[in-house]
């Protein structure tokens, strides 16, 4: 980013701040908080119109070119009046529908019926009771009558002539006000109006939503001018004016053209460390589809690396691990592709996403072998000749008879295979042999004996989270020490550069100790001081800025935190498998609930094709909240923190039409 700062004489300003906006690539640094009236005008109807959008937008209504000339202002008042008007009806039917609800047992009593009785000084008095409890010696000793008689309630209305009373074991009543006719008519006009404000809206969502749009844009740019003025700086007794703000520094010559040609004085500046710049992202078409997601926590600041490029690879794996079923993987690429076709131009990058983070299911899917809830890899085990005529050019003689008891016995399950032969064989010549025999074994389904024996079980997905945790934590500390070197120098950037060689040492020779691939003993001298190497790093040159015994305190403090901080990342990491399987398990147990319902006669494949659609609807809906969430979490707590992320950038908004 580049600074500049311009000095207009007044009588010249406003013209040179509208070419300016149109230019469209000068972002203003903002001078006073406090904005005057016009500008908070201005933005409260950019609001109202966005409010009126989306109202409308709810319609899924066909938009066709509507009048130009209508006032957009005036419409958004229309919609918000109309809308208003429809709640304040729908409050009164509420109250309406229990009047008539009320009145609609007891017939229609007239204003002039009433007045007629109260000229007769005789008042209507009316009674609930249930039907059973209704006493005919009432009638002989008062003047009343059953009206109607519904679900067991006997309705009752007494004639009591002046102060005569009339003493019944029923609940009196009091009916409304109006009459039944008066309310239905009530609520027929109420319904007629409802339906009228719905077709004058529906013709708006039709005809109106591009001049409510046009109308944004426009008063968003007076706004934007405003703010502009707002803060602009008045020098010389306001004969001056002084306006300061950034260009990305490949706009400079575009800028400079327009300013030359106007003749206005001007000062660039490339941005300092002490500055606080905006900051607009630069990535390729892929790694600005993860843009979005970095943005929902924090911008970085001007001074550091933009993460996005580094975080985006483990968040497409993260999720696909989460989801881990290759079935749901295709309904997100299959959806998302065929919703492309119609979606709005800000809603296509979305969907791109959607598409690739599909792809990454389907994988990662097929690697744990789930599809739709079926697990692939306990699709039984056999050995049968074929199996044996593959194998005698592998395994050994003895090996070969050693296993013949289980030739054409059948296995269920991967585990079942693997323990009656690890009971045969012991677990050293087993573990030897593993990939052939799984290799060799024939599967119920014939189309999986060319892959299945690559697919990872439980435990081999168990590691297989930790792995990627590893890679991240150590991806992460290397681009700490790019991001100190690139703001600081070299130096700054050794003591990340001494964790990132602590942790491969350990792994090499620790975990290939482990592993078997070399006996840590006889490396020991070679591995202490690769170790130590580190330690110097690590201690000696944490802040090299402080003096020699401040960095060494500062050191000491580093391995602790990062040696317990570490080791708590990394456990973090489990969530990826805990959630795969989670979702695999969930999909097994709708799969094996709906195949039941098969034994209804007729009509059981109606329960088991609506469970098998509701059930892994909830699962994928599940899967996908869990899949975005977490690798989030992973994202910005573990991987930013041990990538020394800071943030709290502004984003970069030019001021422009």
């Amino acid at each position: 980013m580049t600074k500049y700062s311009f000095l207009i004489y007044h009588k010249e300003y406003i013209t040179f701040l509208e070419k300016l906006q149109e230019l469209g690539v000068f972002h203003i640094i903002e001078k006073k908080k406090d904005i005057d009236d016009n500008i908070k005008l201005s933005l409260q109807q950019i609001s109202e119109i966005n409010k009126a959008l989306k109202f409308l937008g709810k319609r899924n209504q066909e938009e066709v070119v509507g009048n130009s000339e209508m006032d957009g202002v005036a419409l958004v008042e229309s919609i918000k009046s109309l809308s208003e008007e429809i709640s304040t009806i729908e409050q009164e039917q509420l109250t309406l529908t229990k009047e008539i609800q009320k009145a609609k047992p007891w017939g229609d009593f007239s204003s002039e019926l009433k007045n007629k009785f109260a000229d007769l000084k005789i008042k209507l008095r009316f009674f609930v009771c249930n039907e059973k409890k209704f006493n005919p010696e009432w009638k002989e000793k008062h003047p009343l009558e059953i009206v109607n008689i519904i679900n067991g309630v006997a309705y009752i209305i007494a004639f009591q002539r002046g102060a005569n009373p009339i003493d019944i074991e029923a609940e009196e009543v009091k009916l409304p006000e109006k009459s039944l006719s008066d309310l239905l008519t009530k609520d027929n006009s109420n319904k007629v109006r409802v339906e009228g404000i719905e077709n004058t809206l529906n013709e708006y969502a039709i005809k109106y939503q591009d001049i409510l749009k046009d109308t944004r844009q426009e008063l968003q740019a007076k706004a934007d001018f405003d703010l502009a003025l707002n803060h602009t700086e008045k020098e010389a007794e306001e004969k001056v004016m002084l306006l300061e703000g950034w260009i990305p520094t490949e706009k400079k010559e575009e800028l400079e053209k327009s300013l030359n040609e106007q003749n206005v004085y001007y000062i660039s500046a490339r941005a300092s460390v002490e500055d606080n710049v905006p900051i607009k992202l630069k990535n390729n078409w892929f790694m600005k589809l993860f843009e979005p997601i970095g943005e929902l926590f924090a911008l970085p600041n001007y001074k550091e690396m933009d993460l996005t490029p580094f975080f985006a690879p483990f968040f497409l794996i993260f999720f696909g691990f989460c989801v881990g079923d290759t079935g749901y993987g295709i309904l997100f690429l299959v959806g998302a592709t065929i919703f492309k076709f119609k979606a709005s131009k800000e809603m296509k990058p979305i969907l791109s996403l959607l598409q690739i983070l599909g792809v990454s299911t389907i994988i990662l899917g097929a690697v744990s072998g789930t599809f739709f809830g079926i697990n692939l890899i306990d699709t039984g085990y056999v050995l049968n000749e074929i199996s044996i005529s593959s194998l005698k050019t592998i395994l050994p003689s003895d090996i070969l008879a050693s296993i013949q008891p289980v030739i054409g016995e059948h296995f269920a399950s991967k585990d079942e295979f693997v323990k009656a032969l690890t009971a045969i064989l012991g677990e050293e010549n087993f573990t030897l042999f593993k990939t052939d025999l799984l290799k060799n074994s024939i599967s119920d389904y014939n189309f999986l004996n060319k892959f299945r024996y690559l697919l990872l079980d439980a435990n081999s997905m168990f590691n297989f989270a930790l792995i990627l945790g590893v890679i991240q934590i150590i991806f992460g500390i290397s681009v700490r020490a790019a991001n100190k070197i690139k703001q600081f120098g070299f130096v700054h950037g050794l003591s990340s550069i001494g964790w990132v060689f602590a942790f491969i040492v350990l792994i090499v020779f620790m975990g290939g100790d482990s592993a078997g691939i070399l006996n840590l003993d006889e490396y020991k001298i070679l591995f202490y001081a690769l170790m130590s190497v580190s330690g110097v790093f690590i201690i000696f040159f944490n802040n090299p800025s402080a003096s020699i015994f401040a960095s060494f305190g500062g050191g000491i403090y580093d391995i602790y935190g990062t040696a317990t901080g570490v080791f708590g990342d990394l456990l973090s990491y489990i969530r990826l498998f805990a959630l795969g399987i989670s979702s695999a398990i969930l999909g097994l147990v709708f799969n094996q609930i709906a195949v039941q319902f098969l034994e209804i006669k007729y009509i059981g494949w109606l329960p088991f094709v609506l469970l098998l659609i509701f059930g892994h609807g909830i699962n994928i809906f599940l899967a996908s909240l869990g899949a975005f969430i977490h690798p989030m979490r992973l994202t910005f707590v573990e991987f930013y923190k041990n990538s020394g992320f800071v943030g709290g950038g502004k984003q970069y908004k030019p001021f422009s039409k």
